[in-house]
């Protein structure tokens, strides 16, 4: 039996190229039953996310050690730390860190 929606009076197309299986006891103009439960999709395991840390000050008189300590206390697996200036307009280890990322 084909299974027959205003879908497929509207679009005649898909009268020919979908056919839907439709058991036996339903059929048009027969009330609806519920059909068998479905069992539901094992959960896949959470991936634990990995954090990136970016360090930086600019000039050799500031440190980044309070820098570096707040990013191990987020438990940030990698960090990448820099001095350079804010002037200046490409950063390396920002660059390597995105690209990381």
């Amino acid at each position: 039996t084909k299974y027959h929606t205003p879908r497929f009076i509207l679009v005649p197309a898909l009268r020919e190229e979908l056919e839907v299986p439709v058991p036996e006891d339903r059929e048009p103009g027969r009330p609806w039953k519920p059909g068998p439960p479905v069992e539901p999709a094992p959960a896949e395991p959470a991936a634990k996310p990995i954090r990136i840390g970016y360090a930086r000050c600019s000039t050799a008189q500031q440190e980044l050690a309070s820098q570096l300590d707040a990013l191990a206390r987020a438990k940030c697996k990698r960090v990448f730390s820099e001095k350079i200036s804010t002037r200046v307009k490409t950063r390396p280890k920002l660059e390597e860190a995105l690209k990381l990322a």
